[in-house]
Parts: C-alpha cells; structure tokens; sequence
C-alpha cells in the first residue's frame, strides 16, 4: 500500500469501532494513477496530494448516508476534490464507502481539456472542488470504472501492457471531462454551516491533546456555543466533541506504539501522559475502537 500511494502524505483517523476493514485497487498507469477504496469504517482522511497532478474522487456505490467533503456536505452522486490548492479532508459515513480516486498529471489533464474544447474547467472552475454532474455524464464513468476495476482484479496481468495503459488513458480522461460538466438544474451542493467551527475545535484539540481539555474550554477557543459544537461532531463524525477527542489521543496513541520497541515502552506510562488514569477504561476503549489491545499494538 505504501507503495502505491507515493506523493500522498495522508492520515487516516478510524472513526467507528472494531478492527479496521477495507481494501485499495490501484493502477499505475504513469500520468494516470486508479485507485479504488472500499472501506467499512468511518473515516477522516486528511493530509497533502500528490504535487503537479490533479485528484477528482467519486462515490462507485451512491452514498447511503452524508458525506464530508473539506465544508461540503455529500449527499448525492458527484466529483469532488480537484481544487489543487486545498487538501484533503473527507469525513466517510459509518456504513463505509466505495470511492473511485484518478489522480492525473496536470500537464495531461490540460492536454484532454484542450482537445475537447472545455474551456470552461479552468482556474475558477476547479475552485468550485465539488461538482454535481448530470446523471448521463455521471453513469458511463462509474461504469467504466467498475468494469477497470473488475479486471485488474480478475486479469491483473491484462492492464499492465503499455498498449493497455494507453488505451485506459485514451478512454478514462475523456469521460472523467464529460463528467465535469455540472447538471442543467443548477443542482449544487452548499457548504455545511458548521464546518468551520468543527475545523477550528479540531485543529485546538490536536495542538493540546495532551492538555486536560474540557468543553467549556474548547468553545472558549472557537467562539462556539456547546449546542452548535455538539450538532456539528454529530452531523460530521457522528459522535459529540468529547467522543472526538477521546478518539483522537487514542489513535495517537496508537503510532506511537507501532512506531516504539516494546522493550523501551510501558502501556501504562504512555496512557497516564495522554491523560488516562484508569487502565482499565483505557484498555477497553482502545480495543473497542481497534480490536485488539495496546499490549498486542506494542508486541507487532
């Protein structure tokens, strides 16, 4: 996996509880990288693009419950991400997601955009970062998608040809641009009114992870009322603003044990200076959240 998500600097946060499920399809076609997500767990993913390319996501099953692009809240078919200058951060639901990612140079895409005249996908357009397309755009690319999938899982061996590889481009990008074409009813997907005030507690709790932190004092530092705090984790990660913050000191947890020799690390230690007293609560909580106990994170 590490592998094919070179250019990528993205984490993961597992948002829903159990060991993590999921799976990425990935073809590297030079200019062009495939990739598809399943994935059974709520999650955020935020971080940085690969730099001089271009990324459009999409849902390959249609979303059955809100989704969170960066502000935008998810509720129907469509492309997102392609703004260049922001990155990622994309909040799935809890019943998991299939997502399409073509990640293409820029030089290429520009190439595509200007044989098919679409003068239209230019600067201000890709700042939009979200599009609803028409549904007889939409479908042909799904499908093809779908189908490439299928195979490379199948006959891995058969989209590997540089023959394959030219005709995947020859075929992918012109659909991808049809597709960006937003739908004739004006359909448009508006910001969430919360997003920002959840951005702004989000960043606070990840720079004082380690500080006792209570709700009173992260809406003293967003400016927020407890009310529009708590509907606003809800809404996006489907657990109260506390809930988040448990979540997040356990996944930093987390690396830091992958990441230490088990030798030089007592469990314990680590959870009293991430502001867990009881090891009891602690060691439930973190297998709950990833099914297995920090103990057995440490010894792998």
């Amino acid at each position: 996996m590490s592998e094919s998500l070179k250019g990528w600097e993205v984490n993961c946060t597992q948002l829903t509880q159990g060991p993590f499920q999921g799976g990425l399809t990935f073809l590297d076609q030079g200019n062009l990288q495939i990739y598809q997500l399943q994935l059974q767990h709520a999650v955020q993913v935020m971080g940085a693009k690969p730099t001089n390319s271009l990324v459009f996501t999409l849902p390959l099953d249609s979303f059955r419950q809100t989704a969170y692009a960066y502000d935008i809240a998810l509720t129907t078919d469509c492309i997102f991400g392609f703004d260049a200058h922001r990155e990622v951060n994309h909040i799935t639901h809890s019943q998991g997601a299939n997502l399409g990612c073509i990640t293409v140079s820029k030089a290429l895409f520009q190439t595509y955009v200007t044989q098919s005249g679409r003068d239209d996908l230019d600067e201000v357009f890709m700042r939009r970062n979200v599009v609803v397309p028409e549904g007889s755009r939409f479908a042909p690319l799904v499908c093809y998608l779908q189908q490439l999938f299928w195979i490379s899982q199948q006959q891995p061996d058969l989209v590997r040809t540089a023959l394959a590889t030219h005709l995947i481009e020859q075929d992918l990008l012109p659909l991808l641009i049809n597709a960006l074409k937003p739908a004739e009813d004006g359909a448009f997907l508006r910001p969430y009114p919360r997003a920002d005030i959840v951005k702004d507690a989000q960043e606070f709790m990840e720079v004082n992870l380690q500080r006792p932190l209570t709700l009173a004092n992260i809406c003293q530092a967003v400016h927020a009322s407890k009310r529009s705090l708590h509907y606003g984790f809800q809404d996006m990660f489907g657990m109260g603003p506390m809930a988040f913050l448990k979540v997040l000191r356990l996944h930093a947890i987390r690396r830091l044990l992958l990441s230490a020799e088990p030798q030089s690390l007592q469990v314990k230690e680590v959870a009293c200076a991430w502001g867990f007293c009881s090891m009891g609560h602690f060691a439930r909580d973190y297998k709950q959240l990833f099914g297995e106990s920090p103990s057995q994170t440490l010894a792998r």
